[in-house]
């Protein structure tokens, strides 16, 4: 075959697909006419189509909905083909050998060694290369052309040299670099000293497909070129081959555009041009495209990761800056008073939720206690519950008049509630030890079940906060005991999703406190027995769907 020269049209083809064995085929086809209007003969071309059809089959039948990159450049020894993708991939067996007649295990293997001369493959968690590399058949030149090949050789090595030079300096520049404008400004800055280019547009592509310039030189800024679309929608490069309308000059052009993707997604693309008289841009140019391309790509990725993981931080460092405060409004263990003890525990599914609980100490006569539920969970919700704590402690006045106090607090929230579409669900309280009775009222939440000689429940009056505007709430009077035990709790009882641990119904609730009531002996006993019923203390409370909230109450 005749040999690619620097002074001739770029010997390389690129070409990006998924991975199906009729694209497969598609790409095979294209490599061998490549090579055939390179100068290959027939020989040469049918050998690299076969070898290609080989090893893309391989991961179309490996490989579902992946991708492919075949990179096909011709260098003036040998043709060099690298086979991208993103398959599971295999170990490369030290010694490939044609397998037994019964066997169709391995012959592609074999097939893809005979017919190369060196085989390079790396495997990777991301991605998968394969080089193929085939010398050219050719007999040797004459004495007359020796000089002139020697030349031509000398001039490749001398530009691989300042190609890794240029690659290098540029890798420590971009290390300082912090803008994405900036860094793209430097490499293309590089890329047209490299190339000798004397027009250069680098563009990324943005979620919505708009195509925004990063950087340019030799000309001012202009909309995509229709070579430039072309390439895009093809995914393959485009030669440039005349002169541009668009650059607004007569002289001939010659250059690339050049696509680039990540996982088959445009990342963006860049177009080198320079006077035709300066020759098309050589393999080794060509390459040094394809490289710069794979570094701006793996910078994009690297500045969206860190973004993203700035963004997560910063997001868990609100929400637990929201579960601190939301943590600081639930009340500590209070004292006893004449005679009773009272307590509660919540456990959010999420950092943040709506259940909240409150217990205020009432001196002389025993404690006001809330406990309610938000609509929805995490932070919206544990901003209402926080609203909502706050309003009830600001109508102190009506603590002993649990139903009055609840009315006063449904008309204060009513107009807020309403316009955000959410409700609460609340049960209020106050345990009067000077007339042994607790008093209390149900706003649409589960029933506060107190045990004495008996089981009592105090089940809701009336729909939850921001349903009406005027709710009248009823007042549940229970006569206490020497032994009584209460329980307030949250839905996140009776909700499956919580798993095992869960109760069936609020019925269920009921029943169970009121056979171990009586016999828990004191506060701390009691909150431990639903401590453990719950899964509070287990490994299955990490996988809590809902929250789980309550207070307890022994005298």
């Amino acid at each position: 075959m005749n040999l690619p020269s620097t002074q001739h049209q770029a010997q390389s083809w690129h070409w990006t697909g998924t991975a199906t064995l009729e694209s497969i085929r598609e790409a095979s086809l294209g490599i061998r006419n490549f090579l055939i209007e390179a100068g290959a003969d027939e020989a040469e071309a049918c050998a690299w189509e076969l070898a290609v059809s080989e090893a893309g089959n391989n991961v179309a039948i490996h490989s579902v909905g992946g991708s492919v990159d075949i990179l096909t450049t011709l260098t003036p020894s040998k043709t060099i083909i690298r086979i991208k993708d993103d398959s599971p991939g295999f170990d490369w067996p030290g010694d490939v050998s044609l397998p037994p007649e019964d066997d169709e295990s391995g012959r592609g293997l074999f097939l893809i060694q005979e017919l190369t001369d060196s085989r390079t493959y790396c495997k990777s968690d991301k991605y998968n290369i394969l080089e193929l590399e085939r010398n050219y058949q050719f007999e040797a030149a004459p004495e007359e052309d020796l000089e002139s090949t020697l030349i031509a050789m000398t001039e490749e090595l001398s530009f691989c040299y300042e190609s890794l030079a240029s690659i290098f300096h540029f890798i420590v520049e971009a290390r300082e670099t912090e803008s994405l404008q900036t860094f793209a400004s430097s490499l293309l800055e590089h890329l047209s000293k490299s190339t000798a280019t004397s027009i250069g547009f680098l563009r990324i592509c943005h979620s919505d497909g708009t195509m925004e310039t990063l950087a340019h030189y030799g000309i001012d800024d202009i909309p995509c070129v229709g070579i430039e679309g072309k390439a895009i929608q093809d995914r393959a490069d485009q030669w440039i081959e005349e002169a541009i309308p668009e650059f607004d000059a007569s002289e001939e052009m010659v250059g690339m555009v050049h696509p680039f993707y990540s996982d088959g997604e445009l990342i963006g693309s860049i177009m080198l041009a320079r006077t035709a008289g300066c020759g098309a841009l050589n393999a080794g140019e060509v390459n040094m495209i394809h490289t710069f391309a794979e570094f701006f790509i793996q910078h994009i990725l690297s500045r969206k990761h860190e973004e993203e993981a700035i963004q997560s931080s910063v997001a868990r460092h609100e929400v637990q800056l929201a579960a601190n405060i939301q943590n600081s409004l639930m009340p500590t263990k209070p004292q006893p008073v004449m005679g009773a003890k009272i307590d509660g525990e919540c456990q959010s599914a999420l950092s943040v939720g709506g259940d909240f609980y409150d217990i205020i100490a009432l001196p002389g006569v025993g404690y006001f206690f809330v406990i309610a539920d938000v609509m929805g969970k995490g932070v919206a919700a544990s901003l209402i519950a926080a609203v909502t704590r706050s309003v009830i402690r600001s109508v102190s006045d009506d603590f002993l008049q649990p139903a009055q106090l609840l009315g006063k607090v449904a008309r204060l929230m009513y107009e807020d509630l309403d316009r955000l579409e959410m409700f609460v669900t609340i049960a209020v309280g106050v345990i009067d030890m000077n007339h042994h009775k607790v008093r209390i009222a149900n706003a649409g939440h589960c029933p506060v079940v107190v045990v004495t000689d008996e089981v009592s429940e105090a089940t809701p009056s009336n729909p939850p906060l921001g349903i009406e505007d005027e709710p009248d709430y009823l007042e549940h009077v229970i006569q206490l005991t020497e032994n009584s035990k209460l329980l307030a709790y949250t839905d996140g009882f009776t909700d499956s999703r919580n798993g095992p641990s869960s109760f069936e119904s609020e019925d269920a609730v009921t029943e169970w406190f009121h056979s171990i009531a009586p016999e828990c002996q004191g506060l701390e006993e009691l909150k431990a027995t639903i401590q453990s019923r719950l899964g509070q203390n287990q490994d299955e409370s990490k996988n809590r769907a809902d929250d789980q909230t309550y207070v307890i109450m022994t005298t």
